[in-house]
């Protein structure tokens, strides 16, 4: 039944409405005195305009006419704002503004424009919704010139974010970031006074987080900080590593490493957010919000001061757990520093420790080094001293034997056409003995040049090679050779230690081996040198020790192993043998 009444009752007061419109029309418009025709027009104030705008418009309008021949400048203003009221209601907003400004022209002489705070405000918006900016500004400006007046700061407030948000509208976030920043600063002082009357928990958070803060941003450099950083990663401490995050960003910031400080501050915010550590995370957006500010990003700047606008403050349990946690942490980051010391002399000693041993092992490989190096020096001595004791050898039987047998065949000759011969008999067996005479003389020449082969110097590995097959070669057995790479001189220690292998390899084969084919191979490439002596032979058991004795194999081996080289033997019975030499070519053979 009560809803029924309130129903009937609003049904009556509409129609009401209209008729004491109609009522006060019949005034104005009658041949009532001026007096009393402009007193019933000014009672339209005092109407809801929004039901009846198109009425009150001409009811308003013969009102301003009387209040203007009356010269009475306080009803002239009223009427000025009663139309720009209605004409708002029908959307027409350049008539709103002229008859504001006629009402703001009258108050402005008694100071009394904040009287039409929220109108201009009101119109602003309606521009700003018609994407009419400039005129959208305007009147903002008027609003917020006229809000301190009223001593309400919220209107101010209002008004502020109001042309901050038009002039992000035209994307010109430079002056948006100036009216929201004082929109923000009103709006963070008056929470704070409120706060601080209630004496609420917050304002303990903000007295909390600037004892922790405080003494850090003043004393700490920036290694500190990031040392301290690193170990709250370990401990997994999320309240601690916001607090430095945010410290080491004002750090960076202050030094004007801009790059550096919002990397920091993000890290903060990231860190605050994952604990709702509000009070932190109103920093952080206000520090970057600066930051970007400083940079001359706007728009980001602009973003972050949203954020920071957004946030809540931090309620008293947080705060309480906050405390409590960061006061756990210090006393863990006490423990932990002990930890570090203790681990820090542990690592010294296993330091001194592995520098010992790295001394030693350093010792060991010297001694090692100089041994190795004593060897090759001992085997290079050798190898000398053989090649010189050849070298004598060769050189007297080249210049003495040869020489007593060339001239015993000159006399045997000499004395052979002298002597008469009895018989053929005779002659024949002196004939043969010139012969022998010859092949001796041949034979201490071969070996002579086997011994020392004159032309190595002259003509390279290649030709002596060539000369010592022709020297071998026989009926019994065909030998086959190819050669790249020492058609010239090369390195005289390497060449002679390849001829005496491949003289010794060779004596073997013919001496041992009952081989019909003989495959020499000699190749010189940038890095390696190969030798592969291969024969058809009858092989042997490469398994038993005692063969490598007998055929001076391990001679063989000394010598290449001279040259930081290897030799390898493939030889079965029946099967033939493959002899393989390969020497790395090092800066000592190059």
């Amino acid at each position: 039944m009560k809803y029924f009444i309130f129903l009937l009752l609003i049904l009556t007061v509409i129609p009401c409405s209209g008729q004491n419109i109609d009522s006060l029309k019949k005034i104005v418009f009658s041949n009532a005195s001026q007096q009393k025709r402009l007193a019933a027009a000014t009672r339209l104030a005092s109407y809801p305009v929004g039901q009846n705008p198109d009425k009150m418009i001409p009811v308003a309008k013969a009102g301003l006419n009387l209040a203007e021949r009356l010269n009475n400048k306080k009803e002239i203003a009223l009427l000025s704002q009663t139309l720009g009221k209605a004409y708002y209601q029908t959307n027409s907003y350049d008539s709103v503004a002229y008859y504001y400004n006629i009402a703001a022209i009258i108050l402005s002489k008694t100071n009394e424009q904040y009287i039409l705070t929220n109108d201009y405000s009101r119109l602003a918006k309606a521009y700003a919704k018609l994407k009419n900016y400039d005129k959208a500004i305007e009147f903002y400006t008027l609003a917020v010139s006229y809000a301190p007046q009223t001593g309400d700061r919220n209107e101010l407030m209002q008004a502020l974010s109001q042309l901050g948000e038009v002039y992000e509208a035209k994307n010109n976030y430079r002056e948006a970031l100036n009216y929201f920043r004082q929109s923000f600063d009103i709006k963070d002082s008056l929470n704070l006074v409120k706060q601080t009357n209630q004496n609420t928990s917050e304002t303990y958070s903000h007295q909390f987080m600037g004892d922790v803060m405080g003494s850090i941003r003043q004393s700490q450099s920036v290694q500190e900080i990031l040392k301290t950083i690193d170990i709250k990663k370990s401990l997994n401490d999320t309240l601690a590593l916001s607090i430095n995050y945010f410290n080491l960003g004002v750090l960076y910031k202050n030094k004007q490493q801009y790059g550096q400080s919002l990397d920091a501050l993000k890290n903060c915010l990231q860190f605050a957010t994952q604990i709702n550590y509000a009070d932190m995370q109103k920093s952080a957006t206000n520090e970057l919000a600066d930051l970007y500010e400083r940079m001359g990003n706007y728009e980001q700047s602009l973003i972050y001061l949203k954020k920071h606008a957004t946030i809540k403050p931090t309620g008293s349990s947080t705060v309480d757990e906050l405390q409590a946690k960061y006061e756990i942490r210090q006393r863990e980051d006490q423990v932990l520093q002990q930890q570090f010391e203790i681990t820090k002399r542990n690592y010294w000693m296993a330091g001194t420790g592995i520098f010992i041993l790295l001394m030693l092992f350093s010792g060991f490989f010297y001694y090692k080094q100089n041994q190795l190096k004593q060897r090759n020096i001992a085997m290079q001595a050798i190898i000398a001293t053989e090649e010189s004791e050849r070298r004598r050898i060769a050189q007297d039987l080249h210049d003495s034997v040869s020489q007593t047998i060339s001239a015993a065949k000159i006399n045997l000759q000499v004395i052979g056409s002298e002597l008469p011969f009895i018989n053929n008999e005779q002659r024949n067996r002196f004939e043969k003995v010139i012969t022998l005479v010859d092949y001796g003389f041949k034979e201490v020449r071969t070996i002579s040049h086997n011994m020392m082969p004159w032309a190595l110097h002259k003509t390279g590995l290649a030709q002596v090679i060539k000369q010592f097959i022709e020297n071998i070669r026989n009926d019994n057995i065909a030998i086959n050779f190819f050669s790249n790479g020492f058609d010239s001189p090369y390195d005289d220690t390497t060449e002679i230690i390849l001829y005496r292998v491949l003289q010794e390899s060779v004596n073997n084969v013919m001496k041992h081996a009952q081989a019909d084919r003989l495959d020499i191979s000699l190749i010189r490439n940038d890095e390696t040198i190969s030798l592969t002596i291969e024969d058809n032979g009858k092989g042997f058991d490469t398994t038993n020790p005692d063969i490598f004795k007998g055929m001076g194999l391990n001679n063989l081996r000394s010598r290449i192993n001279f040259l930081n080289g290897k030799v390898e033997f493939d030889s079965q019975v029946n099967r033939g043998t493959l002899v393989s030499v390969y020497i790395p070519l090092t800066k000592k053979n190059s």
